[in-house]
Protein backbone atom coordinates (compact mmCIF):
# COMPACT_ATOMS: atom_id res chain seq x y z
CA UNK A 1 0.00 0.00 0.00
CA UNK A 2 0.99 3.21 -1.13
CA UNK A 3 1.96 5.60 1.91
CA UNK A 4 0.84 9.26 1.96
CA UNK A 5 3.71 11.33 1.03
CA UNK A 6 4.63 14.52 3.13
CA UNK A 7 3.50 17.94 1.57
CA UNK A 8 7.11 19.33 1.23
CA UNK A 9 5.82 22.45 -0.99
CA UNK A 10 6.74 26.02 0.34
CA UNK A 11 3.68 28.02 1.30
CA UNK A 12 1.27 29.51 -1.04
CA UNK A 13 1.79 33.58 -0.95
CA UNK A 14 -1.03 35.58 -3.32
CA UNK A 15 0.41 38.62 -4.63
CA UNK A 16 -0.96 41.96 -4.81
CA UNK A 17 0.57 44.53 -7.35
CA UNK A 18 0.23 48.30 -7.90
CA UNK A 19 0.76 49.60 -11.29
CA UNK A 20 1.41 53.33 -10.22
CA UNK A 21 0.11 55.61 -7.46
CA UNK A 22 -3.16 56.38 -9.12
CA UNK A 23 -4.17 52.30 -9.51
CA UNK A 24 -5.66 49.75 -7.38
CA UNK A 25 -3.68 46.84 -6.03
CA UNK A 26 -4.44 44.07 -7.71
CA UNK A 27 -4.38 40.03 -7.00
CA UNK A 28 -2.27 38.81 -9.97
CA UNK A 29 -1.31 35.49 -8.85
CA UNK A 30 0.73 33.44 -6.50
CA UNK A 31 3.89 31.79 -5.68
CA UNK A 32 5.30 29.62 -3.27
CA UNK A 33 8.10 30.77 -0.93
CA UNK A 34 9.90 30.13 2.30
CA UNK A 35 9.50 33.23 3.87
CA UNK A 36 7.82 36.50 3.00
CA UNK A 37 10.91 38.30 1.53
CA UNK A 38 11.53 34.98 -0.58
CA UNK A 39 7.63 35.54 -1.45
CA UNK A 40 8.71 39.25 -2.79
CA UNK A 41 11.90 38.53 -4.64
CA UNK A 42 9.90 35.84 -6.49
CA UNK A 43 7.19 37.79 -7.01
CA UNK A 44 9.06 40.34 -8.60
CA UNK A 45 10.61 37.87 -11.20
CA UNK A 46 7.52 36.18 -12.19
CA UNK A 47 4.94 39.46 -12.33
CA UNK A 48 7.05 42.40 -12.75
CA UNK A 49 8.74 41.13 -15.54
CA UNK A 50 7.22 43.45 -18.94
CA UNK A 51 3.93 45.40 -16.40
CA UNK A 52 4.97 48.17 -14.61
CA UNK A 53 4.83 48.43 -11.04
CA UNK A 54 5.58 50.51 -8.15
CA UNK A 55 5.09 48.61 -4.87
CA UNK A 56 4.08 44.34 -4.25
CA UNK A 57 2.27 42.86 -1.74
CA UNK A 58 2.86 39.34 -0.51
CA UNK A 59 -0.16 37.55 1.84
CA UNK A 60 0.06 33.91 3.21
CA UNK A 61 -2.80 32.07 1.60
CA UNK A 62 -3.46 30.63 5.33
CA UNK A 63 -4.12 34.74 6.65
CA UNK A 64 -6.76 35.26 3.60
CA UNK A 65 -10.47 34.65 3.99
CA UNK A 66 -12.46 34.54 0.76
CA UNK A 67 -15.96 33.26 -0.25
CA UNK A 68 -18.66 33.55 -3.50
CA UNK A 69 -22.26 34.45 -3.07
CA UNK A 70 -22.83 30.92 -3.25
CA UNK A 71 -20.48 29.90 -0.84
CA UNK A 72 -21.92 32.14 1.70
CA UNK A 73 -25.21 30.92 0.46
CA UNK A 74 -24.27 27.11 1.17
CA UNK A 75 -22.06 27.92 4.10
CA UNK A 76 -22.83 31.51 6.43
CA UNK A 77 -21.32 30.33 8.95
CA UNK A 78 -18.13 31.50 7.36
CA UNK A 79 -19.23 34.92 8.12
CA UNK A 80 -18.56 34.14 11.91
CA UNK A 81 -15.29 32.92 11.40
CA UNK A 82 -12.92 33.90 14.71
CA UNK A 83 -9.70 36.12 14.02
CA UNK A 84 -8.20 38.97 15.71
CA UNK A 85 -9.05 42.63 15.41
CA UNK A 86 -7.66 44.47 12.61
CA UNK A 87 -7.95 46.66 9.32
CA UNK A 88 -8.66 44.66 6.77
CA UNK A 89 -8.30 44.64 3.35
CA UNK A 90 -10.97 43.95 0.95
CA UNK A 91 -10.56 42.37 -2.88
CA UNK A 92 -13.46 42.28 -5.42
CA UNK A 93 -13.79 40.29 -8.41
CA UNK A 94 -16.12 42.14 -10.79
CA UNK A 95 -16.16 40.59 -14.34
CA UNK A 96 -14.94 37.02 -15.71
CA UNK A 97 -14.98 38.62 -19.28
CA UNK A 98 -11.20 39.63 -19.20
CA UNK A 99 -8.86 37.00 -20.18
CA UNK A 100 -7.18 37.82 -17.03
CA UNK A 101 -9.61 38.27 -14.58
CA UNK A 102 -8.28 40.06 -11.18
CA UNK A 103 -9.53 40.96 -8.07
CA UNK A 104 -8.78 44.56 -7.22
CA UNK A 105 -8.09 45.81 -3.40
CA UNK A 106 -11.00 48.66 -2.53
CA UNK A 107 -11.29 50.48 1.07
CA UNK A 108 -10.21 48.42 3.98
CA UNK A 109 -12.51 48.05 6.58
CA UNK A 110 -12.31 48.24 10.65
CA UNK A 111 -12.89 44.68 11.56
CA UNK A 112 -13.59 42.10 14.64
CA UNK A 113 -12.08 39.36 12.77
CA UNK A 114 -11.75 37.89 9.07
CA UNK A 115 -15.91 36.97 9.52
CA UNK A 116 -16.89 40.69 10.13
CA UNK A 117 -14.57 41.79 7.47
CA UNK A 118 -16.16 39.07 4.79
CA UNK A 119 -19.97 40.33 6.50
CA UNK A 120 -18.78 44.27 5.40
CA UNK A 121 -17.60 43.45 2.35
CA UNK A 122 -20.08 41.71 1.24
CA UNK A 123 -22.83 44.56 2.11
CA UNK A 124 -20.81 47.26 0.44
CA UNK A 125 -20.26 44.76 -2.56
CA UNK A 126 -23.40 42.80 -3.22
CA UNK A 127 -22.80 42.77 -6.25
CA UNK A 128 -19.18 41.08 -6.33
CA UNK A 129 -18.57 37.71 -8.30
CA UNK A 130 -16.19 36.98 -5.20
CA UNK A 131 -14.56 38.32 -1.95
CA UNK A 132 -11.40 38.21 -0.10
CA UNK A 133 -10.06 39.68 3.15
CA UNK A 134 -6.88 40.03 4.91
CA UNK A 135 -5.71 41.48 7.98
CA UNK A 136 -3.22 44.62 7.30
CA UNK A 137 -0.35 43.19 9.78
CA UNK A 138 -0.13 39.61 7.54
CA UNK A 139 1.07 41.74 4.27
CA UNK A 140 4.88 41.93 3.50
CA UNK A 141 5.43 44.73 1.53
CA UNK A 142 7.83 46.18 -1.06
CA UNK A 143 9.61 49.84 0.80
CA UNK A 144 7.78 52.94 -0.60
CA UNK A 145 10.63 55.37 -1.03
CA UNK A 146 12.23 55.86 -4.14
CA UNK A 147 15.15 54.11 -3.86
CA UNK A 148 13.74 51.28 -3.74
CA UNK A 149 11.03 51.56 -5.87
CA UNK A 150 13.80 52.38 -8.27
CA UNK A 151 16.02 49.50 -8.09
CA UNK A 152 13.00 47.65 -7.75
CA UNK A 153 10.86 48.28 -10.56
CA UNK A 154 12.53 50.60 -13.22
CA UNK A 155 14.88 48.13 -14.80
CA UNK A 156 12.04 46.00 -15.70
CA UNK A 157 11.36 49.07 -18.19
CA UNK A 158 15.15 48.40 -19.88
CA UNK A 159 14.22 44.67 -20.45
CA UNK A 160 13.06 45.16 -24.39
CA UNK A 161 13.93 41.43 -25.05
CA UNK A 162 11.00 40.15 -22.91
CA UNK A 163 8.51 42.48 -25.22
CA UNK A 164 6.67 40.68 -27.56
CA UNK A 165 7.18 43.99 -30.49
CA UNK A 166 10.96 43.04 -29.76
CA UNK A 167 10.67 39.46 -30.50
CA UNK A 168 12.55 37.88 -32.98
CA UNK A 169 11.23 36.49 -35.96
CA UNK A 170 12.50 33.52 -38.11
CA UNK A 171 13.01 33.79 -41.52
CA UNK A 172 11.13 36.77 -42.95
CA UNK A 173 8.69 39.41 -41.72
CA UNK A 174 5.01 38.47 -42.83
CA UNK A 175 5.16 41.96 -44.26
CA UNK A 176 7.87 41.77 -46.50
CA UNK A 177 6.65 38.37 -48.12
CA UNK A 178 3.52 39.85 -48.89
CA UNK A 179 5.02 43.28 -50.84
CA UNK A 180 6.98 40.63 -52.66
CA UNK A 181 4.26 39.01 -53.81
CA UNK A 182 4.97 35.62 -51.72
CA UNK A 183 2.29 35.17 -49.65
CA UNK A 184 -0.99 32.75 -51.08
CA UNK A 185 -3.46 35.31 -52.19
CA UNK A 186 -5.81 32.44 -50.76
CA UNK A 187 -6.24 29.81 -48.37
CA UNK A 188 -5.90 27.00 -50.91
CA UNK A 189 -3.29 28.92 -53.49
CA UNK A 190 0.15 27.46 -53.20
CA UNK A 191 2.86 30.32 -52.34
CA UNK A 192 4.58 31.79 -55.73
CA UNK A 193 6.90 34.22 -56.93
CA UNK A 194 5.37 36.60 -59.10
CA UNK A 195 3.68 34.14 -61.61
CA UNK A 196 5.44 31.37 -60.54
CA UNK A 197 5.29 28.28 -57.81
CA UNK A 198 7.69 28.22 -54.99
CA UNK A 199 8.03 24.47 -54.48
CA UNK A 200 9.35 23.29 -51.29
CA UNK A 201 9.82 19.82 -52.60
CA UNK A 202 11.80 19.77 -55.76
CA UNK A 203 10.09 16.41 -56.92
CA UNK A 204 6.88 18.35 -57.03
CA UNK A 205 7.93 20.35 -59.96
CA UNK A 206 7.70 19.80 -63.53
CA UNK A 207 11.42 19.93 -64.95
CA UNK A 208 10.19 22.86 -66.33
CA UNK A 209 9.10 24.66 -63.49
CA UNK A 210 12.45 23.47 -61.20
CA UNK A 211 14.35 24.73 -63.46
CA UNK A 212 12.84 28.28 -64.17
CA UNK A 213 12.89 28.13 -59.78
CA UNK A 214 16.72 26.97 -59.76
CA UNK A 215 17.05 30.25 -62.01
CA UNK A 216 15.07 32.97 -59.77
CA UNK A 217 16.56 31.09 -56.80
CA UNK A 218 20.29 32.01 -57.73
CA UNK A 219 19.28 35.08 -58.81
CA UNK A 220 18.41 36.32 -55.23
CA UNK A 221 21.48 34.72 -54.00
CA UNK A 222 23.15 37.12 -56.30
Amino acid sequence: MTQPQPDTQWPRWEIFKQDNEKRPYQAVGSVHAGDPDHALLTARNVFVRRPAAVSLWAVREDDILNATPEEVGTHPEVLDTPGEADTYHVGIKKTHKRSMTFVDLVEPVEATGPGDALRQAREQHAEALAWLVFPDSSIARTDDDPGTVESWFAPAKDKTYKQQQYYGVIGKHVGELKREGRMPRRATEEPHAGDHKVYNHPHDATPEELKTHEVQKSEVQK
